[in-house]
């Protein structure tokens, strides 16, 4: 049911405050990743690009990855990276061990986690590892679209909406897609505002 004018406030409010909480918490890390599909449609998907940053914007790792088998061009297309640029990359077990430690005990926040995360712990599983013990996991595409306040008649819920490019850099890159979702989290809490940036890179003191 779509929520009155005061609930719609209250929901923008509350994704606000989500926002200033994972801004405020040093165990928050923003991840992202670039992969050979989508997992549901391709239960053999793997990754092709990961990134990691903390809430300061300071990368703790981004490394592209070898999936185990080649990259078909309609991917390709989406993310430009080819098969030639991962073909020597370490493989997603050659990674893995670094990846957890950095996650341990972490609260990871993704823009849309039912992808990443998802495919992460998926691609643990299906090495046989461990999955890293994090301290609990946000879905930033969500919060955003409540933040938003638009409703989706069809679905009956909050409409969702691609990250906005924030960062420099092209889409589609994991390092410049966590820079965006950072972005986005301090544009929520009221820390950014990207019309006053560009007034500011444009105003220029003679």
């Amino acid at each position: 049911m779509k929520p009155t004018e005061l609930e719609f406030k209250e929901f923008k409010q509350k994704a606000s405050e989500w926002a200033r909480q994972r801004l405020e918490d040093p165990t928050t890390v923003i991840i992202d990743t670039e992969s050979t599909g989508i997992l549901n449609k391709d239960p053999d998907t793997e990754i092709c690009q990961v990134s990691v940053i903390n809430v300061e914007g300071k990368p703790l790792v981004s490394l592209m990855v070898k999936p185990n088998k080649p990259m078909c061009e309609e991917v390709i297309n989406i993310h430009k990276i080819t098969n030639e640029q991962v073909a020597k990359q370490p493989t997603f077990p050659q990674i893995a061990k670094v990846l957890s430690f950095i996650l341990e005990s972490k609260h990871v926040v993704c823009y849309n986690s039912a992808f990443d995360v998802k495919l992460l712990w998926t691609l643990y599983k299906k090495y046989n590892l461990p999955v890293p013990k994090v301290s609990g996991v946000s879905c930033a595409m969500e919060k955003y679209s409540e933040f938003k306040m638009e409703w989706n008649e069809k679905k009956d819920g909050f409409k969702w909406h691609k990250l906005p490019k924030l960062a420099a850099g092209e889409a589609h890159d994991s390092l410049v897609d966590c820079m965006s979702t950072l972005k986005l989290l301090q544009l929520m809490a009221g820390d950014y505002d990207p019309m006053k940036v560009e007034a500011d890179e444009l105003s220029i003191d003679f």
